[in-house]
Parts: structure tokens; C-alpha cells; sequence
């Protein structure tokens, strides 16, 4: 197996940075003042409900936080299908779903 080196590695992660920033940017401005993320969580502990459980009531908090609009926090809905759908991934142990208020990263991004 071919190692790639360090500079086109770099140039490939800068470039795929820069594009996911600049299609940010531009959700945020058509959003009306909100910017929306999501975050797929699989823990060390694996399908440990304790686990979850802790993390789950740890980041709560995160709900707290000036700026934040919504914070929904939880685990794998168990979904009966006819067939396998392969593009659904239920391998993850807690999904996070949030509303941010846009107006500091729209001023970070249009300074002049």
C-alpha cells in the first residue's frame, strides 16, 4: 500500500474544510439567523445503556448555553422494516440534534 504524503494530505484536508465552511456560511444566511447541527455519537462503552444514559444526562446541560434555540438529545429509535435498508445507520449510540442562534457566526464570516 502507497503512503500518501503529508502535503497533498494536507492540501486535501484544507480544501474539504474550506468547502464545508463556505456551504455553512451559506445555510446560515439562508436560515434566518439560525444555524442548525447535528452530531452522531458512538461511544467507548458501546451499546452500554448506563453509559448513554450518564452521557445523555451530562449534556443536558449544553442545553443551558446562551445562543442555544433547541437541544434534543437521544438514543436509536428501534424501526421494524419490511427489508434492510443499508442506507439507514442504526449502529450509533446517541444522536444530537440543535438550534443555534446565527448572528455570531455570521459576523465571524462577513468581516470586511
Amino acid at each position: 500500500m502507497k503512503k500518501l504524503s503529508i502535503k497533498p494530505a494536507l492540501f486535501l484536508t484544507m480544501s474539504l474544510s474550506l468547502t464545508t465552511i463556505c456551504h455553512a456560511v451559506e445555510s446560515v444566511n439562508k436560515s434566518g439567523g439560525k444555524a442548525y447541527h447535528v452530531t452522531v455519537i458512538w461511544l467507548k462503552q458501546h451499546s452500554d445503556v448506563e453509559a448513554r444514559r450518564k452521557y445523555i444526562e451530562a449534556s443536558k446541560l449544553l442545553s443551558k448555553l446562551p445562543g442555544v434555540l433547541s437541544y434534543n438529545i437521544g438514543t436509536v429509535t428501534a424501526i421494524n422494516r419490511d427489508k434492510p435498508n443499508h442506507a439507514v445507520d442504526d449502529s450509533y449510540d446517541i444522536a444530537v440534534s440543535s438550534t443555534f442562534e446565527a448572528t455570531g457566526v455570521r459576523k465571524f464570516f462577513n468581516k470586511s
